[in-house]
């Protein structure tokens, strides 16, 4: 179970290290979404593109570094059966 954290629209993330601990995988991607949207609409003024575009880029590398972190996880939990071929399930 995830912690509780702060919104992501209450903190400034320009690096992977400022999303709040707590924060879930897909509360992650959807700001990151939202960072898209508005850059891709084109609506928002030179310095407001640049937060977002740090924003989306800090929040992409944190979503990476999860999905690492959980890929490393499950290949560890199958290795103990890697001889047998891969994991299925029954």
């Amino acid at each position: 179970m995830e912690k509780d954290a702060p919104s992501l629209d209450e903190v400034e993330i320009v690096a992977p290290g400022d999303v709040p601990e707590g924060t879930s995988f897909e509360n992650a991607v959807a700001d990151l979404e939202e960072c898209v949207d508005l850059l891709e609409a084109g609506e928002v003024g030179l310095e407001e593109a640049l937060r977002l575009f740090r924003r989306g880029a800090a929040l992409q590398a944190w979503c990476e570094a999860r999905l690492e972190g959980i890929r490393v996880t499950i290949e560890e939990l199958t290795a103990d059966g890697a001889a047998d071929g891969p994991f299925t399930a029954p």
